[in-house]
């Protein structure tokens, strides 16, 4: 595997908490819920009350704590997870995570990027980026490594359960997209994408034997300061 980009998880958050705030979350909320195998943009904690029902996304949820400096407090029977938005039926309450659980992972994530330095929660732009300026970037912090072998694949389910090559873009076009969409990209460990030697392929085989999405992640830590306004 690729060297890691830090050496100690408080040179990580440090380094974490100098990019933007929504993806600080993605990748501490992310880290948090992947061993659970649970998506925090399709899991929701939903909240009922005489007068109203809630639904929001435990990213949705996580980053409105961040953003206020708040710690939550839930209540069960109030508050529960669900796979499904406004849903407050037992067969679709997420069984692998519940809310107390999930109230301690929004206070850990709360802590660590308001305590000092705290980070900075305004969401600054990305800077307009070329391919060559990206290629560059990527070359100074992945040296040795040919761009032109590291695809990103991304795979979806079809209709019978089955698994699909969704999209598969080489690292620097990957990325170029998202930036020109004022996004983020976080990468997460799981079925649903895979860092590649070749585009377009599902086969173990193809992985990359160096990069993983974790190093993806870690690379973006490293490299986002430099692409805000």
């Amino acid at each position: 595997m690729y060297a890691s980009f830090f050496s100690s998880t408080s040179q990580r958050l440090a380094a974490l908490k100098k990019t933007r705030v929504d993806f600080a979350v993605r990748v501490l909320l992310g880290q948090a819920l992947e061993k659970l195998r649970i998506n925090p943009h399709t899991t929701y904690l939903t909240t009922a009350s005489e007068e109203n029902l809630s639904s929001v996304t435990l990213f949705d949820e996580t980053l409105a704590c961040v953003e206020k400096q708040s710690c939550p407090t839930y209540t069960q029977g109030t508050n529960e997870i669900f796979n499904k938005r406004y849903s407050f039926a037992p067969e679709d309450r997420v069984k692998a995570l519940d809310l107390i659980a999930f109230e301690k992972i929004v206070l850990g994530i709360v802590s660590s990027l308001v305590e000092k330095p705290a980070m900075d929660l305004s969401w600054p732009g990305l800077k307009s980026v070329t391919p060559k300026d990206m290629e560059a970037v990527l070359k100074t912090y992945l040296p040795g490594l040919d761009l032109n072998d590291i695809h990103v694949t991304g795979f979806a389910t079809d209709e019978r359960g089955g698994r699909t090559i969704a999209s598969s873009q080489t690292l620097a076009d990957h990325l170029l997209g998202h930036f020109g969409n004022n996004d983020i990209p976080y990468h997460a460990e799981g079925d649903h994408q895979a860092v590649n030697l070749v585009p377009f392929s599902s086969e173990e085989m193809h992985r990359h034997p160096l990069l993983t999405a974790g190093h993806l992640n870690d690379l973006l830590i490293k490299i986002l300061p430099r692409f805000l306004v």
